[in-house]
């Protein structure tokens, strides 16, 4: 589908004006994957508005560019390469202008963490830090769709045999982006509401995971630019019986640990009648929160960031803090929706499914390519559409 922007530099590049309508792919898994009932045609009006994706993984140059003729229709056809080394599951797909907004400069858009066992994450424990375990057996070592894992917090492929039970698959558990992903259990800390319906970590009883040595300056960008969480909710018990009542994600950035250290504290709750919602059909979400709407801390500034925490936890329909439910963080990425350019932006969108309505897996140490198509078709005056 041709976005508005698409067709605001689509007209400027046939008047000549830009040199670029089309140079690079984005990869996204933030999508929910289109279902059997679901309708493109229906959607158009949605995907015309889009400006971004809703979790871009990567972008690649297009490489190859030609069209074909199919049905009656004369289509566009754009190709790229996929990364060969990682894995991702993918539900979107758009065209930008260029590979990057020149803009925006600094504060572009960008991946912040993926939180994989290469970036040097920690469970801490009140003041114990340790090593995060990683599991390369079936999370259910007894081969009956329940995970048996003691950890609280743990490593794990989003290839792991545990996810691919059926059931798993069709309510969208499975991590998306890279192969690995740390996975943190629902009791691991506590998260309550203050007066004001903020979330308080309660660190004399919680536990969280954090990076040190880190550093993340985003002064330089808006306030109204976004933070954007993906993690995915994935039950103990995989016959999906038990529904949560509701998943709590704590994100803090800080300048260390102590009661006089900076913050600036992005939230996450994830309630079926809030946010209107189907635990049973979607377990695989994006929050987004613009940087104005983070907690900060009196005199905050990102230039004094070294420390991401990030807590979670579950609590069941009684409102009690559940261990029989898992939060597996997934992505975290800045995304720059302020700075426009006038020849910059994303001029085609679209949610992608295999036929069962789930990811499109790219396998890891594999070649593929993404195509994109646009369909042209001139109506009785000419016009193009």
């Amino acid at each position: 589908m041709i976005t508005n922007t698409g067709k605001d530099i689509l007209s400027k590049f046939l008047l000549g004006h830009t040199s670029s309508y089309a140079s690079h792919i984005a990869v996204g898994s933030g999508a929910v994957p289109l279902g059997a009932l679901d309708d493109p045609i229906t959607n158009a009006s949605i995907y015309e508005q889009k400006q971004n994706l809703d979790f871009e993984m990567f972008r690649v140059p297009i490489t190859s560019r030609g069209y074909v003729k199919e049905d009656g229709l004369t289509y566009v056809v754009l190709t790229a390469e996929l990364p060969t080394t990682e894995r991702y599951g993918i539900t979107e797909v758009g065209i930008y202008s260029a590979g990057s907004n020149p803009e925006a400069g600094v504060a572009d858009s960008k991946l912040i963490k993926s939180f994989s066992s290469l970036e040097g994450w920690e469970q801490h424990n009140q003041a114990l830090a340790s090593a995060i375990p990683n599991i390369a057996y079936a999370l259910d070592s007894e081969g009956d769709d329940f995970i048996d894992v003691t950890d609280k917090f743990f490593t794990v492929s989003s290839d792991n045999p545990t996810f691919l039970y059926p059931e798993r698959v069709e309510r969208h558990e499975v991590p998306r982006f890279l192969d690995s992903s740390i996975v943190v259990r629902g009791d691991s800390s506590v998260i309550n509401k203050n007066n004001d319906g903020n979330l308080i970590p309660d660190d004399t009883v919680s536990s969280h995971i954090h990076l040190t040595g880190t550093s993340l300056n985003l002064d330089q960008n808006a306030p109204t630019d976004e933070l954007r969480l993906a993690f995915s909710l994935i039950n103990k018990d995989g016959d999906g019986a038990e529904i949560p009542g509701e998943v709590r994600v704590v994100i803090e950035f800080t300048s260390g640990e102590g009661g006089d250290r900076q913050y600036a504290i992005m939230e996450a709750v994830i309630n079926e009648t809030v946010d209107d919602i189907d635990f049973d059909t979607n377990r695989y979400f994006v929050v987004s929160r613009q940087l104005q709407e983070l907690r900060k801390s009196i005199g905050f500034s990102w230039d004094q960031v070294n420390t991401i925490k990030a807590y979670a936890s579950v609590v069941d329909g009684d409102s009690e803090i559940s261990e029989n439910f898992y939060v597996a963080f997934d992505g975290l990425r800045l995304e720059n929706t302020t700075s426009i350019h006038p020849l910059y932006g994303l001029t085609g969108y679209s949610v992608i499914k295999t036929d069962d309505a789930s990811p499109i897996i790219k396998s890891k140490n594999s070649s593929s390519f993404v195509e994109f198509r646009f369909a042209f078709q001139l109506d009785e005056y000419s016009s193009v559409s």
